[in-house]
């Protein structure tokens, strides 16, 4: 009778990531600037005006980095549900906790890169004498 042989694991590195690294004077505008990072990663002609109608978007979180992730895959979501990137947004109110957002879409003819999600890796949103800095790795 052959012996068992023993139990083992081993994990294999892969490039299904992008890191984005952002700055930006205050929150709203962090997260504004994330949105148009977030579009242009998803579409070549992100940069294109919008074209549905536009959406009112309200998030709570109990941080801020857990609000941003929030924000990025709400958007995420919202872009694989309605198949477009958002290229107008504007972050009416922010706070470490809560934002409203008024987004519009519009449905890319060149998409880019499919993101899946906002991941808490290496995640960071720190202040800086400018404002804000934040990084947040993205599942590609």
């Amino acid at each position: 009778m052959k012996a068992p042989t023993a139990s083992r694991h081993r994990f294999v590195e892969h490039t299904g990531e992008l890191e984005l690294r952002l700055e930006a004077p205050d929150l709203a505008s962090l997260l504004e600037e994330a949105a148009r990072a977030l579009a242009e990663v998803m579409a070549e002609d992100a940069a294109g005006p919008p074209t549905r109608a536009p959406e009112h978007l309200e998030l709570a979180a109990s941080d801020r980095e857990s609000l941003f992730v929030d924000w990025l895959n709400e958007l995420v979501y919202r872009a694989e549900v309605d198949k477009c990137v958002f290229v107008e947004v504007r972050v009416a109110r922010a706070t470490d906790r809560k934002l409203e957002a008024i987004v519009r879409g519009r449905e890319p003819s060149s998409p880019r890169t499919a993101v899946k999600a906002a991941t808490w890796h290496r995640l960071r949103v720190s202040d800086t004498p400018e404002g804000l800095e934040a990084t947040v790795v993205l599942d590609v």
